[in-house]
């Protein structure tokens, strides 16, 4: 609390294996006191105690996707990032979370911008160039009675594989202010030829 004084602390909640902690003596007992069913449900116990520390505290719970999982955690004062593809933003506020849009089909900047066998990047989400970075509409994923469950957008970038500023600047110009734009901007206002133009003026890294 004293190291992050914000109104959220993002407790991450991701990419868990299958299988966690189920070898573990003390939790197959926990389990069974509990009468939990595999990761996901133990995840979620754990989280939902993390949820009521933060809530003592006067804090919100923020975290990716999968803290939803195995039954999730109080939707009240909880902010979950949809990171794995659009729908499952339009998932998270179905079932009641508020969610801030970040798909790695748009809005990961480490993915590749373009098929190309050379080209930087990560694949997992497949390629994402900045036309189609700067072209995506968040909150269009929403149905309208669901739009107030969104509360804004999340540009994500992972260096773990990054080699060098340039690689670095590479992949994330233009598609940083693309994002930056896009976010902000009317879609009926939207301009990818004014914007190409322009963005090569825009000072790198």
């Amino acid at each position: 609390m004293t190291l992050f004084p914000s109104e959220y602390i993002h407790i991450g909640g991701d990419e868990v294996a299958q299988g966690a902690w189920l070898c573990s003596p003390l939790c197959q007992a926990l389990m069974k006191r509990e009468k939990l069913a595999g990761t996901a449900e133990l995840q979620s116990y754990f989280l939902k105690r993390i949820k009521m520390m933060l809530s003592e505290r006067g804090r919100k719970l923020a975290g990716w996707n999968e803290v939803s999982h195995g039954g999730g955690v109080d939707r009240d004062g909880t902010l979950l990032m949809a990171w794995e593809k659009p729908a499952v933003g339009v998932e998270l506020a179905q079932q009641g979370y508020d969610v801030v849009m970040t798909p790695g089909q748009a809005y990961y900047l480490d993915m590749a911008q373009a098929e190309a066998w050379a080209e930087p990047g990560a694949a997992w989400a497949g390629y994402s160039a900045p036309e189609h970075t700067y072209a995506y509409e968040a909150e269009g994923e929403l149905p309208q009675a669901l739009q107030e469950k969104m509360r804004g957008i999340h540009a994500c970038i992972w260096t773990e594989n990054f080699l060098s500023r340039a690689y670095f600047n590479r992949l994330v110009f233009p598609r940083l202010p693309a994002v930056a734009e896009a976010a902000w901007t009317p879609s009926d206002r939207k301009d990818w030829d004014r914007f190409a133009a322009i963005v090569r003026m825009w000072p790198m890294l």
